[in-house]
């Protein structure tokens, strides 16, 4: 199934098997890429031993720009077990906090996304309260 394909059909087959299947290739896509990214990061964290200063201070700096990378790709990676585990579970699709449908848009650009719109801007306003009110 295409992306069009998925778009066009009708709001009555939100989450049917199609669907599922079609999310469930795009996270299983997703994973391999950012493991292969996790991996390709890794080799770049490997300490060597440089000749002069400057070319240590680069290394250094090189290795923590990896390391930043891939504590990113492991957070991006839970999301999407997450997702995963939603799809095995049924509950893909909809909302954790509000049970409504995330929608197919919104999963074409985030398939990770276990919260609709609403629901994540209410979250991040209740965590900027909280960090004013701290």
């Amino acid at each position: 199934m295409t992306e069009e394909q998925l778009l066009a059909q009708s709001d009555d087959s939100y989450m049917n098997a199609e669907q599922l299947a079609f999310f469930k290739d795009l996270l299983t896509t997703k994973t391999q890429t950012i493991q292969n990214r996790i991996a390709e990061n890794q080799v770049l964290c490997r300490i060597e031993r440089q000749p002069d200063e400057a070319d240590a201070a680069s290394t250094e700096a090189d290795r923590a720009k990896a390391m930043r990378l891939i504590e990113m790709d492991s957070e991006a990676l839970k999301r999407i077990r997450a997702a995963l585990d939603a799809i095995a579970e049924g509950d893909f699709g909809y909302c954790a906090d509000l049970g409504e449908p995330i929608g197919l848009k919104r999963l074409l650009i985030v398939p990770e996304s276990l919260l609709s719109v609403d629901a994540m801007q209410a979250r991040e306003t209740r965590a900027r309260h909280q960090r004013v009110a701290a």
